[in-house]
């Protein structure tokens, strides 16, 4: 079979932008929080706030895509 080679792009909106950007922050700010050292070397991380958390970047990311012009049918001109 011939490979096809489309090059198709898409567009985000300033809401999905906005919800990218909050989710990548939020996840940089996780790692930050998990990777610092602690000072009496135990630390504890509450699982239920740890999931809210994750849920919260989901959705944040689950909105930039139906933010994109792909999923909202919306052309690119070129």
């Amino acid at each position: 079979m011939k490979s096809m080679n489309f090059k198709q792009g898409c567009i985000l909106s300033e809401l999905g932008e906005s919800r990218l950007l909050r989710a990548a922050l939020a996840s940089e700010f996780l790692a930050e929080v998990l990777s610092v050292p602690t000072v009496n070397g135990a630390r504890t991380v509450s699982a239920e706030g740890a999931a809210a958390l994750v849920a919260c970047i989901a959705e944040q990311l689950d909105g930039a895509v139906k933010e994109t012009s792909t999923i909202k049918g919306v052309m690119r001109d070129e």
